[in-house]
């Protein structure tokens, strides 16, 4: 099996190594658009509105796109056929998947899903002949080499520890990071240097990443700045949602310390990271906030939390009030 990525496509499209038929899958917008566009550029200038549609196809309408694709081309092929997620039902996609055996070499039919279900031949046959484009945005450490190229496609150097740290500040939304990079660009202008002190300055935090911030302000037992995080986020975020947060925090600081015991690690490797589903970069993080809090405190932020949230849903007591008693039962002097 053989999935092709979108610089593939890209080569693919515009030469004779051209076929029959692409799936484009992926909800990962540039890398759709960067494709949509290359097969644009593929049909003969001038002939773009005789051999460039895209169709709008509903339920039973494989049969009227496999009729456009075995139309000839208008003067020079390609022809290019675009359907974004057809609402096919099993016999369109059987439909489709006889169309493979013996398709129109002078088109090429472009779909795009966000998803595919290999039940049905059709998609067994897009992989076995390698017609399946990835267009899924990239995560972990492939997110961090984007970035990284990102960057460097616009003339700045960026270590895999500041793409992180932009990647910790925005989240892991392939758009958003992408226009960070082109802000942070324009800041920086022509031979600037980007530093970690710059991307807090430019990148605001997410909600994810305030949480983060607050636990590790918690860790501090810096009442101060936990309770500045806090009021932040009580501005963008709902009650039972920055509670939900923090005890994911706080169950992730649990199981790396479990890791930890269970190893004998004082410290776990990089390699670790993926049984987390975290970066080495962010495991390395967790580890630091992990290695402030005790077993006993960990268990009882964790109850703390609980009670909390019953609190919120079973009495009367503002929310605020019941997250700043939260705050305070928490900050407190660690145990040994």
């Amino acid at each position: 099996m053989r999935i092709v990525t979108p610089a593939d496509f890209i080569k693919e499209i515009k030469s004779s190594r051209r076929r029959p038929l692409y799936l484009l899958c992926g909800a990962e917008f540039s890398a759709v658009t960067r494709c949509l566009t290359a097969a644009e550029e593929a049909v003969a200038e001038g002939l773009c509105d005789f051999n460039f549609q895209a169709l709008d196809l509903e339920a039973g309408m494989a049969g009227y796109l496999v009729g456009e694709a075995l139309t000839r081309p208008f003067f020079t092929p390609p022809r290019i056929l675009v359907a974004k997620k057809p609402a096919f039902t099993a016999n369109d996609w059987n439909i489709l998947a006889a169309y493979l055996d013996n398709p129109n070499k002078d088109s090429s039919v472009i779909i795009i899903l966000e998803q595919i279900d290999v039940r049905f031949n059709f998609f067994k046959k897009v992989r076995a002949n390698g017609l399946e484009v990835n267009c899924q945005a990239p995560k972990g450490v492939f997110l961090v080499r984007w970035l990284v190229s990102e960057f460097r496609k616009r003339g700045y150097i960026i270590s895999p520890a500041l793409s992180e740290l932009v990647i910790e500040r925005v989240g892991g939304d392939f758009n958003l990071l992408l226009n960070e990079v082109e802000k942070l660009s324009l800041y920086l202008g022509e031979g600037g240097t980007l530093t970690s002190e710059l991307i807090c300055t430019l990148i605001s935090l997410t909600p994810e990443a305030n949480i983060f911030e607050l636990v590790n302000a918690l860790s501090c037992r810096d009442l101060k700045k936990t309770l500045a995080n806090l009021w932040k986020l009580l501005d963008v975020e709902a009650p039972p949602y920055i509670l939900a947060m923090m005890g994911r925090q706080f169950r992730l600081i649990l199981k790396i310390k479990t890791r930890q015991a269970a190893t004998g690690q004082k410290y776990l490797k990089a390699e670790d990271a993926r049984l987390f589903k975290l970066s080495p970069y962010r495991l390395k993080i967790f580890q630091e906030q992990t290695s402030v809090w005790a077993w006993l405190d960990i268990f009882t932020a964790l109850t703390a939390l609980e009670d909390a949230y019953h609190a919120l849903f079973t009495t009367s007591v503002p929310p605020q009030l019941i997250l700043e008693d939260l705050v305070l039962k928490l900050i407190r002097p660690a145990h040994v």
